[in-house]
């Protein structure tokens, strides 16, 4: 029977952990007919149930949320380099992968977890590029700019250094996106959740 997507999916991971149809509902503490008819592609699963099956398998959720959505590897990577606009655009980095984000994380597999740490990286690298253009201005305004580490130069030197940076772990994260690594931009304050 298995004839729906999320059915095959359960089935070959529980086959996969060498586990019986009895293991399985036991250790997801739901009811052994439940899992069959869910198995059978008899009744699609309810959040708690699916959430229940997930843990037992120790699988994330998503895996199993991910049988409805499409691969698209060309979004994500449109997604990634859509934050090389800050080039151009103030704060792009941030807006335009986020309304990328916002319009395909639930339709494209993969896009709502690159699409949280792509953001949540550029908000943490626009943090501290920004910072150090205001630390810059407010030692103007306190009359600290004659201390050397307040040179113009370093300032320049440190914010060009970032962009450039950014732009190289962009490009670096485009290359493991076409080759399906999927643990990347790992770094970063978690404003997006």
């Amino acid at each position: 029977m298995n004839n729906t997507p999320l059915a095959k999916k359960i089935v070959a991971a529980r086959k996969s952990q060498g586990l019986s149809q009895e293991a399985l509902a036991e250790k997801a503490s739901i009811n052994l007919r439940t899992l069959q008819r869910l198995e059978n592609g008899e009744t699609e699963p309810r959040g708690q149930t699916l959430r229940l099956i997930a843990q037992a398998l120790d699988q994330p959720l998503e895996d199993f949320l991910d049988f409805t959505k499409e691969e698209d590897k060309g979004f994500l990577q449109l997604l990634n380099l859509s934050t090389l606009s800050f080039w151009i655009i103030p704060l792009g980095n941030i807006f335009i992968p986020l309304v990328l984000w916002v319009m395909k994380k639930d339709k494209i597999k993969g896009a709502g977890e690159l699409g949280r740490r792509i953001i949540n990286f550029q908000i943490t690298w626009s943090f501290v590029t920004f910072g150090i253009a205001f630390t810059y201005m407010f030692a103007i305004l306190l009359g600290l700019s004659e201390a050397p580490i307040f040179s113009p130069f370093y300032i320049l030197l440190a914010i060009a250094s970032l962009y450039i940076l950014n732009s190289v772990l962009i490009l670096i994260a485009s290359f493991q996106i076409n080759r399906g690594v999927e643990r990347i931009y790992t770094v970063g304050i978690k404003i997006i959740r």
